[in-house]
């Protein structure tokens, strides 16, 4: 099975002018790509390809940076240094860094680039979701699920760096494969809340996601804006805390 390993602009949304084509469209490590906006798709390589560019992914040295507090997205240094999230200057360049972790090792580094150009280092092969090596083997009462890091280190910081929170590593259009690789992690708390964006996308995998999960165990939270982040940036801080309670038990 494939794994997304980039993110670009679809160019079936551009061409009608949608303002969110910048990242819709989800490059596979095959090569194929698909929009899961407006269900473009583009055919892939071989099995020998596929192969040949997970080599060179993990092939890749990771790269080290620093903890620092990112500003325009409201998320201190305090839960950077919790999550392990890098910022790094390449080239005049900057780049922001998600570690992956295994065993308790980083085994794979996801890099943020200008205009949400996402690229892979290390083994991408089934990572874990990002945060998860905070909560690992500990089960418990409850686990919240976002899209993305941003939205994870919100939702974890304005719950005081106290609950599980992690995110998706590779968004919605990876989201069902990701929460199958990790049912184990998942499975040891009595629920899964999942905080996915506010659009297309985001809606369909809250419910495929839900469907992937044990009966009972997932819930569903509405956000007044796209995402959590984006609710912080808003001063909806209290209205994500209050989604996270108020989600809806799925029902098929």
């Amino acid at each position: 099975m494939s794994n997304v390993i980039n993110k670009e602009q679809c160019p079936a949304c551009a061409s009608r002018g949608q303002d969110n084509s910048c990242d819709n469209l989800a490059v596979y490590d095959d090569g194929h790509k698909y929009c899961f906006a407006c269900k473009h798709y583009e055919h892939g390589n071989t099995q020998d390809k596929k192969k040949e560019c997970r080599m060179a992914m993990k092939n890749l040295e990771f790269l080290s940076g620093e903890v620092k507090p990112l500003i325009s997205r409201k998320i201190d240094e305090k839960t950077a240094r919790l999550y392990n999230y890098y910022t790094h200057i390449k080239d005049g360049k900057r780049l922001e860094i998600s570690n992956y972790y295994r065993d308790g090792k980083v085994v794979a580094q996801k890099l943020r680039g200008a205009n949400k150009a996402f690229q892979w280092r290390g083994d991408s092969h089934k990572p874990t979701m990002f945060g998860q090596h905070l909560w690992k083997d500990r089960g418990g009462k409850r686990i919240v699920i976002t899209e993305g890091e941003y939205d994870c280190m919100t939702v974890s910081q304005l719950l005081d760096n106290k609950w599980p929170v992690v995110s998706l590593p590779n968004g919605a259009a990876g989201a069902v494969k990701s929460v199958r690789d990790n049912l184990e992690f998942l499975n040891g708390y009595e629920e899964v809340i999942l905080m996915f964006d506010m659009d297309d996308p985001g809606r369909e995998a809250s419910q495929q996601v839900a469907e992937v999960l044990a009966p009972g165990k997932c819930k569903i939270a509405i956000l007044p804006y796209k995402d959590a982040n984006e609710c912080s940036l808003n001063g909806a801080s209290k209205q994500v805390i209050q989604a996270m309670w108020e989600a809806q038990r799925y029902s098929p």
